[in-house]
C-alpha cells in the first residue's frame, strides 16, 4: 500500500496533508546549527560538571576547539539534530615559590567553590535553545540534579523565591520574608540535591531592582555558589546587560564564566546561512536552488535583525509555507509571506520584496507614523524668531479703578 511520502514522491504537486505536513515540520525544527559559539558554551558548561562528580565528564569524546572566546557568534557549524541530545612549583605573583604542603592546608582549599555559567545575548540569538539542548544532550549524566526555571516579567528577588520553591517541592507561603524565602531555597536545593540551577530571562529579576535590591540580588546569588562541601554550579542567561550587573560584584564576577551569543554580520554570516537553508530543505519534498539560496541569505539575515535563532524561525515558517501550498520549489516569495504573516508589513518594507532590502528597518516594520506626533501640527520654521508678547492690560475694577489703585 502506497504512503503519501510515495504518492509525493510520484507528484510533488500533490496537496500535502496538516498531519504529514506537522511531522515534516517537526522534523525541520528539531535540527540544531552547532556554532563556535555553542561550542565554546559546551567546554565551560562540561569543565563545571567535573566540579559535581569525578565521573561527570560531559558529553562522550572530545570537546571541539573552535571556540570564539565568548564574542560573536560565527555561523560557520553543522546542523545536527537536536534529538538525543594545584600545580607544584609554580612562581607566584610576589617571586616566591609555592609549597605543595599538605600538613598546613586548610580543609576548605580542599573544596571545590561552585561557579557561575553566565550565557548572554540579545532576544532572538538563540540561547534557550542551545541551552535546552546543553542539558538534553547531558541528561543521563546529571539525572534529576537540574533544575531550570525562567523568572517571570517583572520580577524581584521575593518573586524569584516563590517561583523556585514550587519546583523544589515546597508550597509557597506568601507571608514569608525574603530571606526566609531564600533561606528555604537553599535548603530545599540541598536536600533535593539540585546541583545545577538554570535561570533564563534573568534580566528580570536585575533591570529594575534599585541599590539596595542590587546589592540584596549579588547577595543571594553569591549565597547559592559557597556550599564549598556541596558544589552548586548556578546557570544565569538573559540579555547583555546582565553580564555587566554581574561584573559589578568582584567576588561574584571572578566565580562567572561568560559566554555570548553575538549577533550574525554581512558579509561573513552569508555562506553559511545559505548553506543552513539548503541544509534545511534538504529535510523536506522540496528543493531550492544554489543561486536562490545565495540571495536569499543576506536579506535573510537583515530580515532577522542579524539574529540567528529568528533567522533559523523564518527558514522554518518559509519552509511550511511551500509545504502549504504544495509548491516544489522554495522561493524569495515563501520567505516574504512568512515574513509579512509575522510583521504584518507593507512590501515597501519588506526585505524580500523590495531590491534596496538594506534600506529597510526590520524593528520597524510596520511602517506607521509615530503615535507621539500631531500631524495636523505644523512645525515651527527654523531661525524664526518669537514675536514679542504685549504687556497685560491692568486689570479695572468696578467704578473705572485699577487693581493697583482700589486699595
Amino acid at each position: 500500500m502506497s504512503t503519501e511520502i510515495d504518492i509525493l514522491a510520484d507528484n510533488p504537486s500533490a496537496p500535502m496533508s496538516p498531519a504529514l505536513r506537522r511531522d515534516l515540520m517537526s522534523g525541520v525544527r528539531r535540527q540544531f546549527l552547532t556554532t563556535s559559539s555553542f561550542e565554546h558554551l559546551s567546554m565551560q558548561f562540561d569543565r563545571m560538571l567535573e566540579l559535581l562528580d569525578p565521573a561527570i565528564d560531559g558529553i562522550d569524546g572530545p570537546l571541539s576547539d573552535a571556540t570564539d572566546g565568548g564574542g560573536a557568534t560565527e555561523c560557520t557549524g553543522r546542523l545536527a539534530a537536536d534529538l538525543d541530545e594545584q600545580p607544584v612549583n609554580e612562581v607566584d605573583d610576589l617571586g616566591g615559590q609555592l609549597i605543595d604542603d599538605v600538613d598546613d592546608m586548610d580543609d576548605d582549599a580542599l573544596m571545590p567553590e561552585g561557579r557561575i555559567l553566565v550565557l548572554t545575548g540579545e532576544s532572538g540569538a538563540g540561547k534557550t535553545r542551545a541551552l535546552k539542548r546543553l542539558f538534553r544532550k547531558r541528561h543521563d549524566k546529571l539525572g534529576g540534579r537540574l533544575l531550570s526555571i525562567t523568572a517571570p516579567s517583572p520580577c524581584t528577588l521575593m518573586q524569584l523565591g516563590r517561583t523556585l520553591l514550587p519546583q523544589l517541592g515546597y508550597p509557597i507561603q506568601r507571608d514569608r520574608k525574603e530571606h526566609l524565602i531564600w533561606e528555604e531555597v537553599r535548603r530545599r536545593l540541598e536536600t533535593e540535591d539540585k546541583r545545577v540551577l538554570h535561570i533564563d530571562e534573568m534580566q528580570h529579576v536585575t533591570q529594575t531592582a534599585n541599590i539596595d535590591q542590587q546589592k540584596r540580588i549579588l547577595n543571594t546569588i553569591k549565597s547559592l555558589v559557597q556550599r564549598r562541601r556541596d558544589p552548586m554550579i548556578l546557570v544565569l542567561s538573559g540579555t547583555c546587560d546582565l553580564a555587566d550587573f554581574l561584573r559589578t560584584d568582584r567576588q561574584v564576577m571572578r566565580r562567572c564564566r561568560f559566554v555570548e551569543f553575538g549577533r550574525l554580520t554581512l558579509p561573513e554570516s552569508t555562506d553559511p546561512i545559505a548553506e543552513t537553508i539548503e541544509n534545511l530543505v534538504a529535510f523536506t519534498p522540496l528543493t531550492i536552488e544554489p543561486k536562490v539560496a545565495d540571495e536569499l541569505a543576506g536579506r535573510l539575515v537583515h530580515a532577522a535583525n542579524y539574529a540567528l535563532g529568528i533567522a533559523i524561525e523564518l527558514t522554518c515558517e518559509a519552509i511550511e509555507e511551500a509545504l502549504r501550498f504544495g509548491d516544489t520549489h522554495l522561493l524569495p516569495d515563501h520567505f516574504a509571506t512568512a515574513f509579512w504573516l509575522r510583521t504584518g508589513c507593507r512590501n515597501t518594507m519588506n526585505p524580500f520584496r523590495v531590491q534596496h532590502w538594506t534600506d529597510t528597518d526590520p524593528t520597524q516594520v510596520l511602517d506607521r507614523p509615530r503615535t507621539d506626533v500631531d500631524p495636523q501640527k505644523l512645525a515651527p520654521k527654523p531661525n524664526t524668531a518669537p514675536k514679542p508678547r504685549k504687556a497685560a492690560k491692568p486689570k479695572r475694577g468696578r467704578g473705572g479703578r485699577t487693581a493697583e489703585g482700589s486699595k
